[in-house]
């Protein structure tokens, strides 16, 4: 592939996941793009802490949640590299979206690849887009995966 400066070079690609069956999917198809372009895929998920303040900072019980949900992001980052060889996993804290968009350029990243929930109307409306914003504001290229339902 060419552009008018050259040859599209992508040797990596950050997959954005919240391991859901829609990053599930975004997987899958990172996997075959870095496969043809021999690219190194980075993992990242953000533990979304702003949220996490609205619904209240403890758990049942009086346990942290912030703690536990670190522990779930790494263990389900482990099965992600499991199952993605030679990929790398981050794990941050913040807002989603421009957590998304400053990894990718912190990383060096080519491309970013996520998947979407779809949403629409009232949903969208007060929800928001997180696959939304990283297109709108990405530095890079980004591919955005709906699940078929």
């Amino acid at each position: 592939m060419n552009t008018k400066d050259g040859p599209i070079s992508v040797s990596r690609i950050l997959v954005a996941t919240d391991f859901s069956p829609q990053a599930e999917v975004a997987s899958l198809w990172a996997i075959r793009i870095a496969d043809q372009f021999s690219a190194q895929l980075l993992l990242l998920h953000v533990i979304d802490i702003f949220s996490l303040a609205e619904f209240s900072c403890h758990a049942v019980g009086g346990d942290p949640l912030l703690p536990m949900l670190r522990d779930e992001a790494r263990q389900n980052m482990q099965t992600w590299e499991a199952r993605i060889p030679n990929s790398q996993t981050f794990i941050r804290e913040g807002s989603p979206r421009p957590v998304i968009v400053e990894a990718a350029i912190e990383l060096q990243c080519q491309m970013i690849i996520m998947g979407t929930h779809g949403r629409s109307g009232l949903a969208h409306l007060l929800l928001g887009s997180v696959a939304e914003y990283v297109v709108r504001y990405s530095k890079v290229p980004v591919l955005t995966v709906r699940l078929h339902v």
